[in-house]
Order: C-alpha cells, then sequence, then structure tokens
C-alpha cells in the first residue's frame, strides 16, 4: 500500500498542522501511473476521476518519476521507461 501521510501536531500558533491523509490501494497507484504515463490528463482530472486528492497524484507522480514537468504546470515529458511501456499497449 502507498501511504500518504502528513502527521497530527500542533503548530507554534497553537492550530493543527496537516491530517493523516488517504491510504491507496496498490492498483490505485497503479492506474494512477498508468494515466500519468499513456493519457494527456492533468493532475486534477486525474484525481478527480479516481476520487483523491491532486497531492496524492502530484506524491505518486514524484515517487515513480513518470512525468517530467521542469518547471511548467501545462507541459510535461513522459519518463523514456514509462513511454516505452505505454507504446506497448497502444
Amino acid at each position: 500500500m502507498f501511504f500518504l501521510y502528513l502527521a497530527d501536531r500542533k503548530s507554534e500558533t497553537g492550530g493543527l498542522m496537516g491530517k493523516q491523509g488517504c491510504v491507496l490501494q496498490d492498483y490505485e497507484v497503479r492506474r494512477i501511473v498508468s494515466l500519468l504515463a499513456s493519457t494527456y490528463m492533468t493532475i486534477p482530472e486525474i484525481a478527480q476521476r479516481l476520487g483523491c486528492s491532486r497531492s496524492a497524484v502530484v506524491s505518486i507522480n514524484r515517487k515513480f518519476q513518470v512525468r517530467d514537468y521542469a518547471g511548467h504546470r501545462s507541459t510535461w515529458n513522459v519518463s523514456p521507461a514509462y513511454k516505452q511501456e505505454s507504446e506497448l499497449y497502444a
């Protein structure tokens, strides 16, 4: 399982910082990686489709290094390893 976790702790001002994250099943993580590699869907579109947060999709992309945004928000390059994999299924 892939855990997204932000610890519950008090900030210096006394408020709570963050909360427990969601737990994604392995098949959900694989689906997100697949969508990142093989579609032109944006991160918000993938998050909405799978019912998770945008930060969860970003974290998975960062962990698996599927897309490289090179400092841009709307353009990206798919990692060569994932590009070859997605071409096998096309």
